[in-house]
């Protein structure tokens, strides 16, 4: 038997929870937070897969995962360190990845748990596994025959169905641990897709550390889970998932709050959405709207006398560019 959607009637206090992730996405994209300065991504790149290592038992520390991204020795076991370089290539990888995609989501697996973590990776589970949820307890899992197109069927749901994508991402999420499409990496795979899914909406989802919230309530994390697959209804899981989400978008709106940004942070957030277009300073107040005309003058008239930017035209028909790397 193939899958079937797990029933999902949001409570009140989901209904409120989305309102206010909603209402923070709203924030964060409207002061252009989408894509945060280099240093507070690679930091929150680290904490997501430091946390989604983490819950499913690597030991590695946030400061561990920098190394390796580094390419300094760090302290841990060999298979720890495949992990952990795996997940950085994958997550790299993550924009490249067609979201409703068997072959991508099959490429993804292959590269989060290659290089000797599985002996086959990128490929569906061929017979049965077993999945202890106590010493003794084992949870009962769907026919491998039934992988496949129950995986097919997940997509399809996504692509024809009418949630809204935070709600629907979380779904998959959840569904995707029940199905257990893989002999092992299931829920960093369920947790990296739920990620790719929300990117497609909300391009600041590839920059949150939510699995990072994840793993400092990882029992919570599972006994969701589990209460939802017992009881037959999402709505405690996409609850939980919900207050995630906010406290990790509430961590970037604090971390990059207007007034926080410094001219260096604003002329970097610049140069990655004009990259060598020309660009006005009506187009610079545009990208940071809270930004007075007369600081916007000081940042392009700095940028032009350290040389990273380039000026034509004089006063009101001013025009900028950032000069090329190599020239």
């Amino acid at each position: 038997m193939t899958w079937s959607p797990t029933e999902l009637v949001l409570s009140p206090e989901s209904i409120k929870k989305l309102a206010e992730v909603e209402q923070l996405i709203g924030k964060v994209e409207g002061m252009q937070l989408s894509r945060p300065v280099p240093k507070l991504r690679q930091k929150n790149r680290a904490k997501s897969i430091r946390g989604s290592t983490g819950i499913e038992g690597n030991s590695c520390s946030v400061e561990q995962v920098e190394a390796i991204a580094d390419g300094q020795p760090v302290a841990l076991s060999k298979k720890e360190q495949l992990e952990i370089r795996n997940a950085l290539e994958t997550y790299d990888a993550l924009p490249s990845f067609d979201p409703v995609s068997i072959a991508s989501l099959l490429d993804a697996q292959r590269m989060l748990m290659g290089n000797g973590l599985l002996l086959v990776p990128g490929r569906f589970r061929q017979g049965p596994v077993e999945v202890y949820v106590t010493e003794t307890e084992t949870l009962r899992l769907p026919s491998w025959k039934t992988v496949e197109p129950s995986v097919q069927a997940l997509f399809d749901d996504l692509e024809n169905g009418a949630e809204l994508m935070l709600i629907s991402s979380i779904r998959f999420h959840f569904e995707f641990v029940g199905i257990h499409p893989f002999s092992d990496g299931n829920g960093r795979m369920a947790r990296l897709w739920q990620t790719r899914l929300l990117m497609e909406e909300h391009p600041v989802f590839e920059f949150l550390d939510v699995e990072s919230m994840v793993f400092d309530r990882r029992e919570e994390y599972y006994r969701q889970i589990r209460r939802a697959q017992e009881c037959g209804n999402v709505d405690g899981f996409v609850l939980f998932m919900l207050e995630q989400i906010r406290r990790s978008l509430e961590s970037l709106w604090e971390s990059s709050a207007p007034g926080r940004n410094t001219f260096a942070d604003r002329i970097s957030i610049a140069q990655q959405t004009f990259g060598e277009d020309f660009f006005s300073r009506k187009d610079y107040m545009r990208l940071f709207k809270t930004v007075s005309p007369a600081t916007a003058s000081r940042d392009l008239s700095a940028g032009v006398s350290s040389g990273a930017l380039e000026r034509e035209g004089d006063k009101r028909t001013a025009v900028y560019r950032f000069r090329p790397i190599n020239g």
